[in-house]
């Protein structure tokens, strides 16, 4: 009955499912049950959720993968299908999603502004259901310029007239990994990890990374913050201390 359950066997649920499941698996089931019980707590079901206080599971920090410029190369070459070298491209000059990418279509891209609108449609649903703006590096204006050409429909990347599939981009991804040699931890969401790894490293703050990224929290944008060290000595040394107190040891 769900009038039976308490945070005791709420507990004792994530407890058995921790020693089965990964923590973001686990993760996943307890905010699962946490809306249905909140669905049954509006009807009238129940009275208090027994989930709404559990705590997530702890997930280990993990860095995330990204591409060092020699791999990419490698896999760019590789790569024979030009619509999908067109897609790593502008997901590495970008930080765009797998699915943004598939699902952008013309009316998304503002050649005059130089920018890109990501936002949900009928057929398709943001991260969070969040518009944001992205700004287009000169090379990914390039690209799309020249593949507005030939284009077929209203979707930016076609294969035979058709939006192309998210398990399909995956597929052969994976597939040219595979063939060039690469890290089996590397997949097409690593774009987004290099696009900002590779701004942290040229020394471009946090803060801008996350709006760039559509984060919105700074936290989950500290992930790539252990890149900064090595970035930030020519900053620590812009303090510039008169040569008498410069000296005193």
């Amino acid at each position: 009955m769900l009038t039976n359950m308490s945070m005791r066997h709420v507990d004792k649920f994530k407890t058995e499912r921790m020693r089965r499941l990964g923590p973001n698996s686990v993760n996943i089931e307890l905010r699962t049950l946490r809306a249905a019980f909140n669905i049954a707590k509006r009807w009238d079901l129940i009275e208090q959720n027994p989930f709404s206080n559990v705590k997530l599971a702890r997930v280990p920090e993990r860095e995330p993968v990204f591409f060092s410029k020699d791999d990419l190369r490698k896999l760019l070459a590789a790569i024979k299908e030009d619509w999908l070298k067109a897609m790593v491209v502008l997901a590495l000059y970008t930080g765009m999603r797998r699915a943004e990418i598939t699902n952008l279509r013309w009316q998304d891209v503002d050649f005059e502004r130089k920018t890109i609108r990501v936002e949900s449609n009928a057929t398709f649903k943001t991260k969070q259901g969040k518009r944001r703006i992205i700004p287009l590096a000169d090379t990914a204006l390039n690209l799309l310029q020249v593949r507005q050409l030939t284009k077929r429909n209203e979707y930016v990347f076609t294969l035979n007239g058709r939006k192309i599939y998210d398990n399909w981009v995956t597929h052969k991804f994976k597939f040219y990994l595979n063939e060039v040699n690469l890290n089996d931890r590397l997949h097409f969401h690593s774009l987004r990890h290099t696009f900002a790894s590779w701004l942290v490293q040229d020394g471009v703050s946090l803060f801008e990374v996350q709006k760039l990224m559509g984060h919105s929290n700074i936290s989950v944008t500290q992930v790539y913050s252990h890149l900064l060290p090595e970035t930030l000595h020519s900053t620590v040394n812009k303090i510039n201390l008169d040569s008498d107190v410069a000296t005193i040891y």
